[in-house]
């Protein structure tokens, strides 16, 4: 039978990642001297149904199963506020003024890893192209909303056509607006670009976006596909091999990053669903 003629019946790829414990030590002063203590235990996700053609695995070479294991990069022994525009260069607050207002940072990127967790995970379509979101049931970060309020999910994607780059808020997947707030940059809704030989950052808007948009259209029964969202993660062209790399990490220049955050605890878990192209085959 030939391969294009067979049943589209769901297109998931699911990935757990059970953080068992977030546990965030004391802290004196604002949130840049927020350490996490963080055990990892990578666990096995499940498919929901079907016959999957969205597949996952966590090396690029395979196997490419409905599942896999995750293979975090470095070693997270802490969880500290960081601050991205790229998830490319990170930075640390080394030093505030009496108002709690950070005016000095250093550069982070050699122990983002130490700081974060980081890894990546890769995607292939078989028997066609599809679209890929992400899938809300499959998606969980805990439900405390101090953490949910504070964190940012970064994804880089790389496909044959490029790579994007994308980083999320988490609000929308829980309760949170009894988090606490407080301002420590000078300038409401940014993020550190940059920082010079003196400890001055330049600053640039925070390049986040809500997770919403980015969800598959669910249906609300196991017998039913998932439908596209308003925006795609990205598309996969036939058999072609997609790289994710995945940053869960405290946006340092949040309002909700301060000491607030302390003291809890949190999961995540990701999902990631596939939607045919409209004609089946592969996009020009």
């Amino acid at each position: 039978m030939n391969r294009r003629k067979l049943q589209w019946s769901a297109f998931f790829a699911l990935l757990w990642i059970m953080i068992l414990a977030v546990t965030l030590t004391t802290a004196t002063y604002a949130w840049f001297t927020i350490n996490a203590v963080t055990n990892v235990e990578p666990m096995e996700g499940g498919i929901s149904r079907g016959d999957g053609n969205l597949l996952i695995s966590s090396v690029r070479q395979g196997p490419f199963d409905k599942e896999c294991k995750l293979q975090l990069s470095g070693n997270p022994g802490e969880l500290s506020p960081l601050s991205t525009a790229d998830l490319e260069h990170f930075y640390k607050a080394s030093g505030q003024n009496a108002s709690g207002v950070v005016k000095l940072y250093s550069d982070a990127t050699a122990q983002a890893e130490e700081c974060a967790l980081h890894g990546t995970v890769y995607l292939r379509s078989e028997f066609g192209a599809c679209e890929v979101y992400l899938k809300r049931s499959g998606l969980d970060f805990g439900t405390d909303g101090q953490i949910l309020a504070a964190a940012r999910l970064g994804l880089k994607i790389t496909t044959q056509k490029g790579t994007d780059m994308l980083v999320f808020r988490l609000d929308e997947l829980g309760n949170t607006g009894s988090a606490e707030s407080k301002l420590t940059v000078a300038t409401r809704g940014t993020v550190v670009s940059s920082v010079n030989g003196s400890g001055a950052a330049s600053f640039v808007s925070d390049p986040s976006v809500e997770i919403g948009d980015y969800l598959a259209v669910e249906n609300g029964t196991d017998d039913q596909e998932p439908e596209a969202g308003r925006q795609m993660l990205c598309t996969i062209q036939e058999d072609e091999v997609a790289a994710v790399e995945f940053w869960l990490y405290l946006e340092g220049c949040d309002e909700q990053c301060i000491n607030a955050v302390q003291e809890r605890n949190t999961g995540i878990q990701l999902a990631f669903a596939g939607v045919p192209l409209q004609d089946g085959g592969n996009e020009a």
